[in-house]
């Protein structure tokens, strides 16, 4: 069974989702410290005037708050009605920005409680629109039983809890995961090599590492094809 572990980040980049296509199952690693001013809760769109940032606040927690847990702050505003109000105006004038408008919508239209159910409805519906059909399921669901074990440990405890006997995780890994130790446990390991493909896109030259909403917007029913077609290396 092939498998990647990401963590649920808010409004991916289009990477992410050629790891969630590559595979069999996609594990959201949310049972792991939350880190605040990262990508799980903010990403990156486009506008007439430039790259904006998009930021949820999320509520004061400890440092060990797990993801699961963090809550979505609605202290000085709602931030969701102001991130749908900023995507619709830089997009509006996008070729597919009608075929998807109501899908985000009916997100955005929501209060939720927890950041990471925000970001994975987000995960859901684009691997929906983009015809993904990846199982899903959540490390903070699993037993995992894993005091007093290493870093490693615990990825490969996951892995085996999870049924994964093939890890397809990110590049940066690579720096810090010791292959021989999954392969004692029958786990093989790929990491990505992704070359960003250059798409349509609103506003000027070119800017990579968007969030994946600005290929969708402007790409559409080719969207997938495009996450596609930066893929470099095969299955193992």
């Amino acid at each position: 069974m092939n498998g990647t572990i990401l963590q649920p980040t808010y409004l991916p980049w289009m990477g992410y989702f050629e790891m969630i296509d590559s595979s069999d199952i996609y594990l959201v690693f949310d049972h792991v410290q939350f880190v605040k001013k990262s990508w799980q809760q903010r990403n990156q769109i486009k506008t007439p005037n430039g790259v904006i940032w998009l930021t949820i606040p999320v509520e004061r927690g400890s440092r060990e708050t797990r993801i699961c847990d963090v809550k979505i702050s609605y202290d000085n505003e709602n931030s969701l009605e102001k991130h749908w109000k900023t995507i619709t105006f830089a997009y509006q004038k996008a070729p597919y920005f009608k075929d998807y408008r109501d899908v985000f919508d009916n997100i955005y239209s929501k209060k939720y409680t927890l950041l990471r159910d925000l970001n994975v409805d987000i995960i859901r519906a684009v691997c929906d629109i983009l015809g993904i059909k990846t199982k899903i399921i959540f490390s903070s669901e699993i037993n995992l039983n894993e005091e007093n074990m290493g870093k490693e440990e615990k990825i490969i405890n996951l892995c085996k809890r999870a049924g994964i006997k093939h890890l397809y995780d990110a590049k940066g890994a690579q720096d810090f995961l010791d292959e021989s130790l999954f392969q004692k446990d029958g786990i093989s390991i790929t990491f990505q090599e992704f070359n960003h493909p250059i798409y349509e896109q609103l506003y000027g030259d070119f800017i990579p590492y968007l969030s994946v909403l600005d290929l969708l917007f402007n790409e559409g029913e080719n969207s997938l094809a495009i996450i596609k077609s930066g893929k470099m290396i095969s299955d193992a």
